[in-house]
């Protein structure tokens, strides 16, 4: 069963986002469609939901942020709205859990959200994730956003 955060990314997805070739239209649609994103589930609950989770404030450092984190289940939502470059996108990632549970482990899960068409640029990381996980001691998902208009 899919959680009420990724029923969410997808509704807000498929509201927000569409194909385009202009850099600057596409930026500002991922940035927005990641702000509405969070936005409709801190108003649910803001203690449950945090945006911009700052990865490990006891280090002083705010510059990594965790786009949406569940403080409940204790999982991290990192959204890559476009499918340009996705394996650089999932290694920051990862490595902003990381840093999140140094010192003290704070999160169990990573779930990294990508469109669907990311899949083949993801390659030989997406098998790689079971064991990645497990050596991280980290349960890790790679959650593929369908586009609303592929059967179009």
């Amino acid at each position: 069963m899919r959680s009420e955060v990724l029923d969410k990314l997808v509704e807000t997805h498929n509201e927000l986002w569409g194909s385009g070739t202009d850099v600057s239209s596409q930026t500002s649609r991922s940035y927005n469609l990641t702000k509405v994103w969070q936005r409709k589930l801190t108003s649910l609950d803001s203690k449950r939901f945090i945006a911009e989770y700052i990865a490990n404030n006891e280090a002083g450092n705010q510059s990594h942020k965790i786009d949406l984190v569940d403080t409940v289940d204790r999982v991290a939502y990192e959204l890559k709205v476009s499918a340009n470059n996705p394996h650089f996108e999932f290694y920051k990632d990862v490595f902003k859990v990381i840093y999140a549970n140094t010192p003290n482990k704070v999160i169990d899960k990573l779930v990294f959200c990508c469109p669907s068409n990311a899949e083949r640029k993801l390659g030989a990381l997406a098998l790689f994730v079971t064991t990645l996980s497990m050596q991280l001691n980290l349960e890790i998902e790679i959650f593929y956003i369908e586009d609303k208009n592929k059967d179009k």
